[in-house]
């Protein structure tokens, strides 16, 4: 049961980030900022309460707004100024990267951190991580949002055809604009928790998280909803890379042997999702 719990708690945070990744999926673009967005909130997030003195509600508003910025930054340039989704979002990694090492002047920081907080990040709740408890709930949120509202409904127009939803009355700007807002506020929630998790920062030792979170939303596709991006089986994409990736480790394999996997879960799902939507071949 100790395992069970552990290679649950280890898929969480991944998992939120994976949802990150499905929304914008989901609306046809790409984002591969999202790895570093949660590498520099985890550090951000740190520095506000080691070297600020902040308490933790003044350093999550903050970080709140740090979210709102940098989904705004991604969403404006690809939405408004038309620039590809992968270029922007390599370029504000990027930025993000070295922002860690500017905001915590390149320094390990363990001293300052909220122990109520970490405390917190690493209880339990009716013998369950009360990560797991967290993620199921903003998972939950995430699918209400998709499939129960206008909004939700509006990505998955754009996504399917962004000239014929925008003929139909939708903002195509503003939608693609807000859902990397949303994809920004989930991935720095997770670097947020892993501060809590892990009860130090260190820029670029955070969460790696960029090729599972797409390997998820791909197992997800290929598992549900014929090749559609959807949060139910992104969860299950994340719970199944966390198991395989643990089993890697009790058998002693080589920790470079993830990496195998990944590569190749992701090139046979993404290859299964284009089987069942009749797209597989030329």
């Amino acid at each position: 049961m100790e395992n069970i719990a552990t290679i649950l708690e280890g898929a969480m945070l991944p998992a939120i980030v994976a949802c990150a990744l499905t929304v914008v999926l989901i609306m046809g673009q790409f984002d591969l900022s999202i790895q570093a967005m949660a590498g520099f909130a985890t550090v951000f997030f740190a520095v506000l309460m080691a070297n600020f003195n902040l308490t933790v509600i003044s350093a999550l508003l903050i970080m709140a707004v740090v979210a709102v910025i940098l989904g705004l930054v991604n969403g404006w340039f690809v939405a408004y100024r038309g620039l590809n989704a992968l270029v922007v979002t390599i370029a504000t990694a990027s930025l993000l990267n070295g922002g860690e090492f500017f905001v915590s002047d390149s320094k390990s920081i363990s001293v300052g951190i909220d122990k109520s907080f970490v405390g917190f990040v690493r209880s339990d709740a009716l013998g369950v991580p009360i990560l797991v408890w967290i993620t199921l709930a903003i998972a939950g949120l995430v699918w209400l949002m998709l499939d129960q509202t206008r909004f939700g409904r509006e990505l998955k127009a754009v996504g399917s055809n962004s000239e014929a939803a925008r003929f139909a009355g939708v903002n195509v700007r503003r939608v693609v604009m807000l859902g990397f807002v949303v994809s920004a506020a989930l991935c720095v929630i997770a670097g947020v928790l892993y501060t809590g998790r892990q009860a130090q920062a260190y820029p670029l030792t955070g969460l790696e998280v960029l090729l599972p979170s797409f390997a998820a939303c791909f197992i997800g596709a290929a598992m549900f909803k014929m090749g559609k991006f959807n949060i139910p089986g992104t969860l299950v994409g994340a719970l199944l890379a966390s198991i395989v990736a643990n089993g890697l480790l009790l058998a002693n394999v080589g920790g470079y042997t993830s990496y195998f996997f990944q590569g190749a879960i992701l090139l046979g799902a993404v290859w299964f999702a284009r089987i069942v939507t009749g797209k597989g071949g030329m």
